[in-house]
């Protein structure tokens, strides 16, 4: 089992000729034409390091806007992203200040400074370090499926994996 990094732009490409045989994605987003199972839906929940002096309750709208922000840009430098459309929605901006290229490299950040990010929930809950309150507003969640294309959906091996992981969570 190798675990490569999601390149959604060459995903349906590399589904087609073989090169990967599973890809995890959102619904919204994946390309039509390949086979999909949604293994969860996910919700948004605001976090920061442990101790964080804005995090001991929820915090106000406004309180939230004014907090530094950080937010994952798959594409590279995106300062923009489910949150601020929602914000966008009520005519208010939040302050985000760093952007990142994976959740991963967030985490870091988030444990060791005052910044804060909207997590996805399955993420951000027991994360050491780190402090999840609700935000003070509705972020459209997603849901997260298990993609792959139709040369391998017979498969009796691919069967099984795609029954395994689906079991496991």
């Amino acid at each position: 089992l190798a675990v490569v990094e999601a390149v959604p732009s060459r995903m349906a490409r590399q589904l087609e000729q073989g090169e990967i045989d599973l890809f995890f994605h959102t619904s919204v987003g994946a390309p039509p034409g390949l086979h999909r199972r949604v293994l969860f839906h996910e919700r948004y929940v605001l976090a920061g390091r442990a101790g964080h002096p804005r995090l001991k309750r929820r915090p106000t709208l406004a309180q939230f806007c004014a907090l530094e922000h950080v937010v994952v840009s798959l594409g590279g430098g995106g300062f923009a992203g489910p949150t601020d459309e929602a914000l966008a929605g009520k005519s208010l901006a939040r302050r985000v200040v760093l952007s990142v290229p994976h959740f991963l490299f967030m985490m870091s950040v988030l444990a060791s400074t005052d910044m804060v990010a909207m997590l996805p929930e399955r993420l951000a809950r027991g994360a050491p370090g780190l402090r999840v309150v609700e935000a003070p507003l509705e972020v459209a969640g997603y849901e997260m499926a298990m993609l792959w294309h139709e040369r391998r959906h017979r498969d009796p091996a691919h069967k099984w994996l795609r029954e395994q992981i689906a079991a496991s969570l």
